[in-house]
């Protein structure tokens, strides 16, 4: 009986070190994430700016009465850049759907940063505005260099933004 709990005792030591030579080579292959390159070191991912633009408020300018104002927080989430940003600028309302579209040239924003846009087009005579009517305003980034546009994400956003 001594001789089986002796034998036990050394498949039970082999199994040992081998769950912790698996553990050890499963670690050190999950720590190495980019490929064997000579000078040993790793590729830094390519950053990108992540954007977004919610409106703040719209309405008519009351010193020109032939422009819209847009006022908008553009958002980069990114560690980034994004240049030549254009954020376009809709009003709607539930009976005729969009009445205005305007397409703002905002520039640049920089990384992980908010800033605040306006945007004054002007009013088109073919347009159906009617100031005695209730609208809603929204502005979204249409597109970017360097970056990926949040609302593409979002599926239901697609849709209802680019219709």
């Amino acid at each position: 009986m001594v001789e089986k709990s002796h034998v036990y005792q050394i498949i039970s030591v082999i199994l040992l070190i081998a769950v912790i030579a698996f553990a050890g080579l499963s670690f050190t292959k999950s720590s190495q994430n980019c490929p064997e390159v000579e000078e040993k070191e790793c590729p830094q991912p390519i950053a990108k700016a992540m954007l977004d633009a919610q409106v703040y408020t719209w309405g008519v300018n009351l010193y020109n009465e032939s422009e819209f104002l847009f006022d908008y927080w553009l958002y980069n989430y990114g560690n980034a850049e994004a240049k030549n940003v254009k954020v376009r600028c809709k009003l709607a309302n539930e009976e005729q759907g969009v009445v205005f579209s305007g397409l703002h040239d905002f520039g640049n924003i920089a990384s992980t940063s908010s800033t605040f846009g306006e945007f004054t087009p002007l009013k088109s005579t073919t347009q159906s505005y009617n100031s005695n009517k209730e609208y809603s305003g929204y502005c979204y980034v249409e597109s970017c260099d360097n970056c990926e546009i949040l609302y593409k994400k979002i599926p239901d956003l697609v849709e209802s933004f680019e219709e």
